[in-house]
C-alpha cells in the first residue's frame, strides 16, 4: 500500500468506517512510514478541532436568539413576483401562433443581402486585399529573419 492511498483513506480510518482488513493494512503502513504517521497525528488533531468547533457553535446557537427572517423575506419575494407578473407583457394568441415560423425569415434576409452584395461587387477585391496583406507580412518576416542566415 502506498502513501497516496493511505492519505486518501485516512478520514475513514480515523472515523473507524473501514473494514477490518483495510484498517489492518493502513495501520501496518502507518507503523512503517513516519510521514504517514505524522499525517495521521495531524489529521486526528484537525478532526478533534473540527468536532470541538461544531459543539461550540451548537452551544452558541442555542444561547443566541436569532430573529426569524424567513417569513419577511418570503413575503418580500412574493410581493416582487406579483409586481413582475403584473408588468409582464401578455402574449396574444396571434403572436404565439406566428412566432415559431419567423425564425426562417432571418436566414432568408441574410441570404438576400449576401446575394445583393455579391451582385454589386462588394467582395470583388477581397481576394486581392488578402493576397496583398500576405505579401506585406511575408516581406517583413523575410526582412526580420533574412539577416540571420548570413
Amino acid at each position: 500500500m502506498n502513501c497516496a492511498i493511505v492519505k486518501e483513506w485516512m478520514p475513514h480510518y480515523i472515523d473507524g468506517l473501514l473494514s477490518p482488513d483495510m484498517e489492518l493494512r493502513i495501520r501496518l503502513h502507518i507503523q512503517s512510514c513516519p510521514d504517514c504517521a505524522q499525517w495521521l497525528e495531524e489529521a486526528k488533531e484537525m478532526s478533534a478541532l473540527w468536532s470541538e468547533m461544531e459543539t461550540d457553535s451548537e452551544y452558541q446557537h442555542e444561547q443566541m436568539d436569532f430573529p426569524d427572517l424567513a417569513a419577511g423575506v418570503m413575503a418580500h419575494i412574493e410581493q416582487l413576483e406579483t409586481g413582475r407578473r403584473e408588468r409582464a407583457v401578455k402574449a396574444t394568441s396571434v403572436r404565439r401562433r406566428y412566432a415559431p415560423r419567423t425564425s426562417w425569415m432571418h436566414y432568408a434576409v441574410a441570404a438576400c443581402l449576401s446575394f445583393l452584395l455579391l451582385q454589386f461587387g462588394v467582395f470583388e477585391n477581397l481576394a486581392y486585399g488578402i493576397t496583398e496583406i500576405n505579401g506585406h507580412v511575408s516581406n517583413s518576416v523575410t526582412q526580420w529573419f533574412g539577416g540571420f542566415r548570413k
